[in-house]
């Protein structure tokens, strides 16, 4: 496998940003446990990253078949190495697969940490293991952005909407695109517009307090 993060473990991660990570919705999607659904049958299917066009990783699956909508657990079979390493290690793992009612009908599935036996839709890899985010210690990369850097993410994701960052600052409107509607854009634009006076505030609130420590 490899990749960004498998070689390392504990603390020097914060965020999930760049790990390789297991998602059991988008293999439900994908229709992996479909491919095992015949007893005594084994479905062998492979996941693959990519990081900016080049590959970063991959695992393969032995999902075992069943009558059940999905198996009992499935197999992760992969190689990991250190950065910087040049070895490999095999790795072959069970992680246990729980599931729960939906309210419309149905069943939801769960992926159990292999290390605490938490349910978890998302198993992400740190030193080539696959546990949640809890056992690594990791947080999303949004629970660590400061105020101003929330601000920024959304005029950026606005800006995207409306056909991407020409204009000089992140906080200046676009020409609106074609296909969007006249009250689509400028609901948006009027957004960046809050945005923009947000930034102000703050900055004008830090400039504040920086003012009187120099007093």
């Amino acid at each position: 496998m490899g990749g960004y993060g498998s070689g390392r473990y504990g603390s020097q991660y914060v965020t999930t940003d760049g790990l390789l990570f297991l998602d059991i919705r988008y293999l439900r999607k994908r229709g992996y446990f479909a491919t095992g659904a015949k007893p005594g049958y084994q479905a062998t299917c492979s996941v693959e990253w990519s990081s900016r066009g080049e590959p970063s990783g991959n695992i393969t699956l032995h999902i075992p078949g069943t009558e059940a909508p999905y198996p009992p657990e499935i197999e992760l079979v992969y190689r990991t190495r250190t950065r910087g390493e040049t070895t490999w290690t095999d790795v072959r793992e069970q992680v246990a697969i729980e599931t729960t009612p939906c309210h419309y009908g149905g069943e939801r599935p769960w992926f159990l940490c292999p290390r605490c036996g938490s349910r978890r839709a998302v198993l992400f890899s740190v030193a080539g293991r696959f546990r949640c985010r809890a056992c690594h210690r990791i947080a999303y990369a949004s629970t660590r952005e400061s105020a101003p850097d929330r601000v920024i993410r959304r005029a950026l994701t606005i800006k995207g909407r409306l056909g991407g960052h020409t204009s000089g600052s992140v906080f200046d409107w676009e020409p609106k695109p074609k296909y969007m509607h006249r009250a689509t854009y400028a609901r948006l634009c009027d957004e960046l517009s809050d945005l923009s006076y947000e930034s102000m505030q703050e900055f004008f609130a830090r400039f504040g307090k920086r003012e009187a420590s120099l007093r």
